[in-house]
């Protein structure tokens, strides 16, 4: 009876870093800015999400040049024109002249296949208008070709002011006042629920915080997660102010590396000692991976910290729900006899999973079908 628990509990966890991977949708960011004179609408996209609108890679060398960019771009654009509905003052528009691609500046000739998921390319397009509008209106309606799981993250920059939007298949589309003020209140929700996604989808953290999760006592596992909270806090905060600065793709590394060296310690250690130390220094790592969310979205320069803090309060409320949903059971196995076994197997597992990561984002290979 043990070995058929121990069996299926296993297989559990070997695949759910499989399952959380695949319901992990792709991120766009869309930055609208009016002004008296024009709106200017960007469209940011990973090269994953420009490869569902259009062929990009025509000579197949698993790698896109800034040329083969260049050429699909006209297919963007249509699709871009087809399914983004643009309305000023509720009357319906057209987006106007559109600029060159932006190509990353940090990324060569070529964008190798590894990175796809990384590289963001903006698209900006230039409506000339007469005066400042009332009121502009955006509609999304691409979630059948890019997935139902889509997530567009927005703001409505005017007048200095920033407010950020969250759009999804259930929520396409939004008439933004551009006399309006948004309230105190709906700021914070929308922060909040972004940092929420972001920890929910986020399986490299998700598998992280599993690592860390098998220690003997609750009080242990109490001051694992403190640490690991004021350490992600502390770099979040830092990265997002531009006080520190580090690669994004070093950043992916390093955070490969913390699972790695976890899970194997996993391994050795039946019931490792001072964690917490280790989490902290670890979390300093995970906490600049967070940043680079808010830094593709562009933090509005007004209600900086609020925005920051309400961010942050979302990654710890999903935090807690993950802890909270998955210690009771670890705590219950750890009675069983089989308890040491499936310890080392799932840690095993993650193991692999960490190692994986580490040579994707070290050589830009692709190994895990994510």
């Amino acid at each position: 009876m043990p070995s058929g628990y121990f069996r299926w509990g296993w297989r559990l966890f070997f695949f759910l870093p499989f399952c959380v991977c695949a319901h992990n949708p792709d991120t766009s960011y869309c930055r609208i800015t009016i002004t008296g004179e024009e709106v200017q609408c960007s469209f940011t996209y990973d090269l994953n999400t420009l490869r569902l609108i259009t062929r990009i890679d025509t000579n197949g060398d698993r790698a896109i040049s800034q040329k083969e960019l260049e050429n699909a771009t006209p297919a963007i654009e249509h699709f871009i024109r087809q399914y983004i509905y643009f309305d000023l003052n509720q009357r319906e528009a057209e987006f106007g002249d559109l600029d060159p691609p932006v190509w990353p500046e940090d990324a060569g000739e070529d964008i190798p296949e590894a990175d796809y998921g990384q590289r963001l390319i903006t698209f900006t397009f230039h409506n000339p208008v007469l005066d400042l509008p009332e009121d502009v209106a955006i509609t999304f309606d691409f979630f059948e070709e890019l997935g139902g799981t889509h997530t567009i993250l927005g703001a409505f920059i005017v007048n200095g002011r920033e407010d950020e939007v969250i759009f999804t298949r259930f929520e396409p589309d939004y008439l933004y006042d551009t006399g309006y003020i948004m309230p105190l209140g709906e700021q914070i929700r929308q922060y909040f629920i972004l940092g929420v996604k972001h920890i929910f989808l986020g399986y490299d953290h998700i598998a992280f915080l599993l690592v860390l999760m098998f220690v003997k006592r609750f009080v242990d596992l109490l001051k694992i997660i403190t640490a690991f909270t004021v350490a992600h806090t502390i770099t979040l905060a830092l990265a997002v102010l531009k006080l520190v600065q580090i690669s994004p793709q070093l950043v992916e590394v390093g955070i490969a590396v913390t699972i790695i060296y976890v899970a194997a310690e996993n391994l050795w250690k039946r019931d490792p000692h001072h964690r917490w130390m280790l989490t902290f220094g670890f979390g300093l790592i995970h906490g600049f991976g967070f940043a680079n969310v808010l830094r593709a979205l562009g933090l509005p320069s007004a209600g900086l910290a609020r925005s920051l803090v309400s961010f942050n309060l979302g990654v710890e409320a999903g935090q807690v729900v993950i802890v909270g949903a998955l210690w009771p059971l670890l705590w219950l196995i750890s009675r069983r006899s089989w308890a040491a076994r499936f310890r080392l197997f799932v840690s095993g597992a993650i193991l692999l999973f960490g190692v994986a990561w580490f040579i994707e984002r070290v050589f830009s290979v692709r190994i895990l079908p994510i």
